[in-house]
């Protein structure tokens, strides 16, 4: 099994970054937005995480490339303003650069916020878990009514690489409200799936996999494939 630290939780400007040339976003799915007033109240889901990426290259003599795999849960997926609760996994040539304590080699994991602001008022709480021992969690003002859960492969100046193919599996989605056409609106980039299912008239969804495709990120544009 392919191995990976956790981190302290970071909080990071992940979707406020993408307005600059040097954030790049690639394959994901998306499903939402929740209809009848229902709001997303849990989520669960599993990950073996891919290889580390190859062909990574430092195109800048000071910033070291970083990728990350994330799902997050937020009110919207154009408002900039609207809260991101995002899980993820980061990766970097240089791990020291990106306050993590791994290897070249593996990966690291914490949870992640971004947000402009926050109220106080119910919790927002992420927990990341290996083998079943919790190694992070983060709780934050329940800022947003979440209706949308989306994930995406992103990465920070141009070269991450190749990106080996990867599943979200066993995903569960639970409403406070019955909504029972909330699966069908699952959106998928380079990515595949045999679709949510629901067994009490949508008020929880489930999706065995979502297969989310080999990825790339080169500033030419090009896909290159790591050898053996």
């Amino acid at each position: 099994m392919r191995s990976f630290y956790a981190v302290v939780p970071l909080t990071l400007a992940l979707r406020a970054a993408a307005l600059y040339e040097d954030w790049h976003f690639g394959n994901m799915f998306a499903v939402g937005p929740t209809t009848n007033n229902a709001q997303i109240t849990k989520a669960t889901y599993s990950l073996v995480p891919p290889s580390i990426p190859c062909g990574t290259t430092q195109e800048k003599q000071n910033d070291a490339p970083w990728l990350s795999i994330w799902v997050g849960i937020s009110a919207s997926m154009s408002d900039q303003a609207a809260d991101l609760f995002q899980p993820l996994l980061n990766w970097s040539p240089d791990q020291e650069s990106q306050g993590c304590p791994a290897t070249a080699q593996e990966w690291c994991v914490a949870t992640s916020t971004y947000h402009l602001f926050t109220v106080d008022d119910k919790k927002i709480t992420q927990k990341v878990s290996i083998e079943g021992k919790q190694v992070s969690e983060q709780s934050d003002d329940k800022s947003i009514n979440p209706t949308f859960l989306y994930s995406s492969n992103e990465c920070y100046l141009g070269t991450c690489g190749t990106v080996a193919g990867y599943s979200w599996d066993r995903l569960t989605i639970h409403l406070s409200e019955a909504d029972p056409n909330f699966g069908e609106n699952l959106n998928l980039m380079n990515a595949t799936s045999s679709g949510f299912t629901t067994s009490d008239q949508g008020k929880t969804w489930y999706a065995e996999s979502i297969k989310i495709n080999e990825d790339y990120f080169y500033s030419d544009g090009s896909q290159k494939e790591c050898s053996a």
